[in-house]
């Protein structure tokens, strides 16, 4: 399984929009493909922190799935969404991991 971890921190005081907002984009971008998804905000660590998670049944499935992201880019919709977020988004990056149930 390949997991995408979207990392945002949010700009001072907009770590609840900005967690809100992930969530929303769950109605705005394609889903086909994704296995699974999950959000989190920090406990500890780097203040206004949120992630989001994606998971995928293989590297295949995630590419296909990010081509329908950027398909779906130039869409009203996304652009809507897209300017709220930046609006209250400070930095972000994308890491994928090989995911392993061990338990």
């Amino acid at each position: 399984m390949i997991t995408e971890r979207l990392t945002f921190r949010a700009r001072y005081g907009q770590g609840d929009t900005l967690s809100t907002l992930l969530k929303e984009s769950v109605n705005v971008m394609p889903t086909e493909g994704i296995v699974g998804a999950r959000s989190y905000t920090d406990f500890t660590g780097t203040f206004f922190t949120c992630a989001f998670e994606f998971d995928y049944a293989d590297l295949n499935g995630w590419a296909a799935a990010s081509q329908r992201d950027i398909a779906d880019y130039g869409t009203p919709d996304f652009q809507e969404w897209f300017a709220k977020m930046v609006a209250c988004t400070e930095t972000g990056e994308r890491q994928l991991f090989n995911s392993e149930k061990v338990i």
